[in-house]
């Protein structure tokens, strides 16, 4: 290890460095004032049609989420994976996502009140597969939002000069995600990727993956 990585000045850096991270991350988090979805999220009409498995994209109401929209040029800001109950209780933890504040993390369903939110059902996954799902996702909370793979997908969006690190791979031991690498890591684990190259997903391009039919919450019936 070089000199200077041992010195107090760098380790300073490298503190200060994490600090700023930190704190831009907590901004982007918070909610948008006057925030209005086309349509409002009932957490019992969602409770009584989603399956383990299902991918849920929202189009959320952060700093963030208004980003993603503009940047992305759609109505969805971020994609997360209903994986079932965790925890006994009438709003248990039940969603997993990859949140920009919290890393990989479980959420309940009435988190989603008041947002735009549309279930897609992976086609053709038997109860196995749907499973082999959930439990990897579940198996990834705790682990960090990936900011590099984040800014680096922003600017390629934007057409700036930008090269996704190469260790963005499908590995069963991967840690660090954004919300759309954290659901087609899954999907790609059990044979069944979103698009040849997963790197490039935004949340916009799961609701036109042929993999997906979309599921109705207001009246349990699916339509492609």
């Amino acid at each position: 290890m070089p000199t200077f990585a041992r010195s107090p000045v760098y380790r300073l850096l490298v503190r200060l460095r994490t600090r700023l991270i930190g704190a831009l991350a907590s901004y982007l988090a918070q909610p948008v004032k006057h925030y209005s979805p086309a349509t409002n999220a009932d957490p019992q009409s969602l409770s009584a049609v989603l399956h383990h498995g299902d991918v849920l994209l929202t189009e959320g109401n952060t700093r963030v989420a208004a980003l993603v929209k503009r940047i992305t040029q759609s109505t969805w800001s971020h994609v997360s994976m209903y994986v079932g109950p965790l925890e006994k209780g009438p709003d248990p933890l039940c969603i997993v996502e990859a949140d920009i504040a919290a890393g990989v993390r479980p959420v309940r369903l009435s988190e989603l009140k008041g947002l735009h939110v549309r279930v897609l059902r992976p086609i053709g996954l038997d109860e196995k597969d749907r499973s082999r799902l959930a439990e990897w996702v579940v198996s990834r909370i705790g682990g960090e939002y990936d900011l590099a793979h984040a800014w680096a997908l922003a600017r390629k969006l934007l057409r700036l000069p930008a090269r996704l690190p190469e260790a963005h791979t499908i590995a069963e031991s991967a840690t660090r995600f954004i919300c759309s690498s954290l659901v087609a890591h899954a999907f790609a684990l059990i044979g069944t990727p979103i698009l040849p190259v997963h790197r490039y997903l935004t949340p916009g391009d799961f609701e036109s993956a042929s993999v997906f039919e979309v599921v109705n919450p207001t009246d349990n019936r699916s339509s492609r």
